[in-house]
């Protein structure tokens, strides 16, 4: 498991509903102003519940070294939103095996630490898009404890 020392506030914790063969983010943000000028300094380490690597990124490049096999050509990040503070993580072609807790934990001149639990089901079925209020409020929620 990793182990961050130093001040870290109490983890913020999220639910992301995703649908099998579609996709989750998984958001990871910490304010613009610390990042700023910083990005060097910044890494943010995506784990699954089992310590397994969903994907890392230092110094604003994204370094998936020894990622777990069941995550190989399934991870998406966003370079450009990264000087923003945005380091968020997109899961691609979701398996019913994906249903877990992630943790995203940055580090650096600020540090984060974020537990989305990711449920998933077989199919939409009646139950239209996910909703965007839901990501809305998700988001929301995370800003107002950074």
């Amino acid at each position: 498991m990793l182990d961050f020392r130093g001040s870290v506030s109490a983890p913020v914790s999220v639910t992301v509903k995703g649908f099998v063969g579609n996709s989750a983010v998984f958001s990871c943000l910490v304010p613009e102003s610390e990042v700023q000028d910083k990005i060097e300094e910044v890494s943010v380490h995506f784990r699954d519940d089992e310590d397994k690597i969903v994907c890392d990124i230092a110094g604003g490049i994204r370094t998936c070294q020894g990622q777990a096999a069941e995550y190989k050509d399934r991870v998406e990040t966003f370079p450009e939103d990264q000087k923003k503070g945005n380091f968020t993580f997109k899961l691609n072609g979701l398996q019913k095996s994906d249903a877990r807790k992630y943790q995203c934990h940055i580090t650096g001149p600020s540090q984060t630490n974020t537990v989305t639990e990711l449920l998933v089901e077989k199919s939409r079925g009646n139950h239209g898009e996910p909703s965007s209020i839901v990501l809305l409020i998700s988001f929301t929620a995370i800003l107002l404890l950074v």
